[in-house]
Order: C-alpha cells, then sequence, then structure tokens
C-alpha cells in the first residue's frame, strides 16, 4: 500500500482543519513553470504581434466578465464590451447616479452593469500595475473589496433577496453558509487572513496560489463578493510570480467556461476540508490557460489561410470546422452543413477545395478525413504539450483536444 504524506500548511484553528496531499497533485511548480517559461520562447518566436495584440486586449475583458459571471451574472459578452469602452475611454459610469437623481427605479440590468464596471476597473487596474506579494496586507484586500463592490449596496432598495456587501469591511455575523459549507466564525476572520497572507509570502510558488484561493474563500472573510476577491488575488500573485507576464490568459475565463466544476471542486474542498480538490482544477486551469494560447495562435493561422484564398464563400463556409479542429472526418463535416446543402453539392464543393490543395483528404479504411493543406508551428507545439498533459488530467475540454 502506498503512504500518502499530507500536510496542514496553516495553525489557525479553523484554518488547520484543512489538509493538502502535494503527491496527488496532477502538476508540479517546475512543470508549470517550464510550460509558462516555453509560452514565453513561443511568443517571443512565433506569436504573430496582431494575435499577441488581440489576446492581450481580450484578456482583461474577459477575466472582468468571466468574474462577473460568478456571481450568475445575465449581462451578454456585447453589453459588457459597451460598459468596458467607458473604462477603456478613461471615463467613469454615472449612470446610478444619474438615473437616482431623475428619481428612476433602479433594476437587476443596472445592478450587474456597475458590477461589472467595478469588476473590470479593478482588475484592469492590478493587471496593468501588478503589486508585489510582499507588499499585499490585510488593509489591501479591504480595499480590494471595496473596490469591487462600490456602490452596489443602494440595490438593496430595489432588489429581491439582495445580500449586502458592506464594503471593504470583515464579515461582522456567521449567517453565512455556502451550500452544506459553514466557513470560520466571524471572530476567526481577522487571524485568518492575516496567517494566510504571512504563510504566502513565506511560501511564494505557484501551489500556494491555489492553496490560497481555496483557504481565503474557506474562511468567506465578506458578507459578499469573496469569489471575486479571490479571483483577482489569484491573478495578482500569479503576477507576482512571473507566470503570464504579458496577460495573455486569464484562470478566471477557464473558471467560466468549466463554471459547474469549479463550484464542484471548490465546494468539495470546502466541505472536505482537503485543499487538493481545487488546487488540482486551478492548476488545471492554469495550465490548460497556457496551451489556449497556442490553440488561438494556431486558429488564427488557420483562418488567415482560408480567408486569403480566392474561391467561393459556400466553398469557404463548409471549411470553416477546419479552422477549430486540425482534421474532421466527412460525415461530421457535412453534418455542420445540416439542410442546407445537397450532399453531391457538398462533395463537389469539397473536391473543388482539393483540387485547389486548400484541403488535403486523408483516408482510413472505408472513412475520410479531411484538414486544410497548411502545417503551422503551432500544430507541433500544441501537440507535444496536448501529449505532455493527457496522461496528468481525468478531464480536457474538446475543444481543446480536438483541436
Amino acid at each position: 500500500m502506498i503512504k500518502i504524506v499530507t500536510k496542514k500548511p496553516f495553525k489557525q484553528p479553523f484554518l488547520n482543519q484543512l489538509v493538502l496531499a502535494p503527491s496527488l497533485l496532477p502538476f508540479s511548480d517546475t512543470e508549470i513553470l517550464k510550460l509558462d517559461a516555453d509560452l514565453d520562447q513561443y511568443e517571443q518566436l512565433f506569436l504573430n504581434p496582431d494575435i499577441e495584440k488581440t489576446l492581450i486586449d481580450k484578456n482583461e475583458l474577459l477575466a472582468s466578465y468571466a468574474i462577473s459571471k460568478a456571481e450568475n451574472s445575465t449581462l451578454t459578452l456585447q453589453e459588457a464590451q459597451n460598459v468596458y469602452n467607458f473604462l477603456l475611454n478613461n471615463k467613469e459610469y454615472t449612470f446610478i447616479a444619474d438615473k437616482l437623481r431623475k428619481k428612476q427605479r433602479l433594476n437587476k440590468r443596472d445592478y450587474e452593469k456597475l458590477e461589472f464596471f467595478n469588476i473590470a476597473k479593478v482588475f484592469r487596474k492590478y493587471n496593468q500595475n501588478p503589486v508585489d506579494i510582499k507588499d499585499i496586507t490585510p488593509k489591501t484586500i479591504k480595499e480590494i473589496h471595496k473596490q469591487l463592490t462600490q456602490g452596489l449596496d443602494v440595490f438593496q432598495d430595489y432588489l429581491a433577496d439582495f445580500d449586502v456587501y458592506k464594503s471593504g469591511q470583515w464579515r461582522d455575523n456567521d449567517n453565512i453558509q455556502v451550500g452544506a459549507y459553514k466557513p470560520a466564525t466571524y471572530t476567526e476572520i481577522e487571524k485568518g487572513v492575516k496567517e494566510l497572507l504571512s504563510w504566502i509570502k513565506q511560501n511564494k510558488n505557484i501551489t500556494s496560489v491555489g492553496i490560497f484561493h481555496t483557504a481565503l474563500y474557506a474562511l468567506h472573510p465578506f458578507n459578499n463578493g469573496n469569489k471575486r476577491v479571490s479571483r483577482v488575488l489569484e491573478h495578482m500573485f500569479l503576477r507576482s510570480l512571473g507566470i503570464n507576464a504579458k496577460g495573455l490568459y486569464s484562470t478566471s475565463y477557464y473558471y467560466h467556461k468549466e463554471k459547474p466544476r469549479y463550484y464542484k471542486y471548490l465546494l468539495y474542498s470546502l466541505e472536505r476540508k482537503n485543499l487538493n480538490h481545487f488546487v488540482s482544477f486551478f492548476q488545471e486551469a492554469l495550465v490548460l490557460s497556457i496551451i489556449s494560447v497556442i490553440k488561438t495562435s494556431l486558429e488564427t493561422k488557420r483562418k488567415e489561410f482560408l480567408d486569403k484564398k480566392d474561391i467561393d464563400k459556400q466553398v469557404k463556409s463548409i471549411l470553416k470546422p477546419l479552422i477549430k479542429r486540425h482534421e474532421v472526418q466527412f460525415k461530421n463535416l457535412f453534418k455542420k452543413v445540416g439542410k442546407k446543402m445537397a450532399r453531391q453539392t457538398f462533395v463537389n464543393y469539397l473536391q473543388q477545395a482539393t483540387d485547389l490543395n486548400i484541403v488535403t483528404r486523408r483516408g482510413v479504411g472505408r472513412t475520410t478525413y479531411y484538414s486544410l493543406s497548411i502545417s503551422p508551428e503551432e500544430e507541433q507545439t500544441f501537440k507535444t504539450l496536448l501529449d505532455f498533459i493527457k496522461p496528468k488530467l481525468n478531464f480536457i475540454p474538446n475543444e481543446i483536444k480536438l483541436t
């Protein structure tokens, strides 16, 4: 029988219940650091400057949008973009004050817009001006909460079942419960946060960031807005460690795309007092976010290849699935057009693209596969990374696995 070594990182009575088995985590810090260093080298040698700029520009918007979605916001990405444009133009979003001045009633959409504006403003601030881990204090964390939740408590008079924030103040009650999980008593919060900060300053590494995220949420230091604070701090800590130096990706966006699993593993860790559940998910999010940069670059080059071809628009339209996936089986490619096109017409278009060397046909028995006739550097890089992570992760999203 293999003996599993477990650790209890913390001494504070509530936090001391949390255990970690490092050997059961999917990745070591050394492996993740190498992946991030490889991405830096790839970015320097191969990443198209236009793609890089697009990734950086989108990252702040998508990360902020993802954090707002963790709060069950119904805001669309376009609505978020409209709000974000105010921020990019250095404008304050005064629409709440304007409505109140006109004695108009506030609604849930108003709340969600202000919530997103606050998140985007805070994320952008700390993304563009990283703060070193050593400089973060309990006061810093309270200030981040204050900035994230500024002005939101006005909605308690307009929205039913509204949980007040008490911006910038530690929780002062024990009325909080997350599913079946009961967080620390409010009297334990201040000491718990101090120990967490002291601990991460002595253990400045990638795995510690995942542990901090889990443990801070376990404490539940604020009346409302704890996920927001945890995600912003996670991003700040990773940047302080030199991870994701250019801001090309975001774990928060991965959390958004895998939201049910984010909640599942966070709750597992809380209810079982086992840090491994969420820290493993944190590592998965980080590694797959790194790989997603290569994926985006690869897809962009495939799209550019197809866009430059002087062929009928209909032919281009049936080949679009080959941008997302290296190779697609004939029947699945045809399925994408549904009933919009006769089978023979579809076959003729594919043959035309094959004759022009736009696509490559590969037969395996009675099955035929098609791929774009382009082999960017990214394909081998992506395959190598995928081969490395497959044995380590129980789950890889199809959009990555089948790229």
